[in-house]
């Protein structure tokens, strides 16, 4: 158990420094760079095909079949994660399902041209309902507001609110890897120091920011060259609830290895923001139904993420159908 900051050891902290940087540039690349790279090679087998319609159809009839078979594997290393209590299965699984978001913003001007192609994996989510991507549109609540505020044409104060949250995620993320890695070479058993003092998952934390900053830009970025898509507030909600439920998963095994030192370090800092202790404890009012306080065991968790997730799903359909459309 780590009490306070520990003392640092400037070779090992370097090798961490160095490390968590190549984390951040790789994932800046990858978020920014990477997808316009891929778009000029796939646009060579994948143009665009919008206009024809007749060539439309058959691409997406093609695709179909590697579609269901992309979003069956996709979700079975979601279960076998979950199964299997190997976190990085689920979280691989999460990545994956949110991955066609990138097809947004590389200049791929119709549904399935160059790296918009990634898409094809959402096909069976609109074979099974048109507008089933909009199923969290809750979450863009925050962002309608601004622009009823800042003007229904006006696009700049949400997008650089996007641009915020994608950057703030990267430098979590960022810190998150460097203090772990560096808690790693120490070998320590609990990191609770530095970005682990005030989150217990600074890296869960920076996927979400990250991926919210993106699914915010395909939202009011004027020149989304992703058309004919809605948001697609339904991945980036079912794969931030999967992280969630990962981390969940990991905090229960943390706990039957180091008992109360993992216990207390649970009581004092908070799971990825600091909330308000009542509205942290509200939070967990659907585990009261079952006698509990805090998730211990995968049934636990199943139980709270469903329950969010069907609220979350409920509250989306009426702000779709009785507030405000935000294809």
């Amino acid at each position: 158990m780590v009490i306070g900051v520990p003392s640092i050891d400037i070779g090992k902290f370097a090798i961490a420094v160095v490390l968590s940087i190549v984390f951040t540039v790789a994932l800046f690349y990858a978020t920014f760079e990477m997808p316009l790279i891929l778009d000029n090679i796939l646009r060579r087998y994948y143009p665009d095909v919008f206009w024809d319609y007749e060539a439309r159809i058959h691409v997406i009839e093609n695709l179909k079949p590697y579609a269901y078979l992309a979003l069956t594997i996709t979700f079975l290393l979601i279960i076998l994660g979950f199964l299997a209590r190997k976190g990085f299965l689920s979280s691989l699984g999460a990545v994956a399902f949110y991955l066609p978001v990138f097809g947004y913003f590389a200049c791929a001007m119709f549904f399935l041209a160059g790296i918009g192609v990634l898409r094809a994996l959402w096909l069976p989510l609109l074979d099974i309902c048109p507008w089933m991507l909009e199923l969290g549109s809750i979450v863009l609540i925050p962002f309608v507001i601004l622009m009823q505020v800042n003007g229904s044409h006006q696009f700049w104060l949400p997008m650089v609110s996007a641009e915020i949250f994608t950057v703030l995620g990267i430098i979590i993320f960022s810190m998150g890897v460097l203090t772990w890695l560096y808690g790693k070479f120490k070998g320590y058993t609990l990191i609770d120091f530095w970005i682990y003092k005030y989150s217990r998952h600074p890296q869960y934390l920076g996927f979400i920011l990250w991926s919210y900053g993106m699914l915010i830009s395909t939202c009011f970025k004027p020149y989304v060259m992703g058309g004919y898509m809605p948001p697609p507030t339904f991945p980036w909600l079912l794969s931030t609830f999967i992280i969630i439920g990962v981390a969940l998963s990991e905090e229960i095994e943390m706990t039957k290895k180091l008992g109360e030192t993992y216990t207390s370090y649970r009581e004092r800092t908070p799971f990825l923001i600091p909330l308000p202790k009542q509205l942290a404890k509200a939070l967990m009012l659907p585990l009261k139904v079952r006698g509990k306080g805090y998730p211990e065991t995968r049934w636990d968790i199943l139980f709270i993420l469903g329950t969010y997730i069907a609220l979350l799903i409920g509250l989306s359909i009426i702000f779709i159908c009785c507030v405000v459309s935000v294809v």
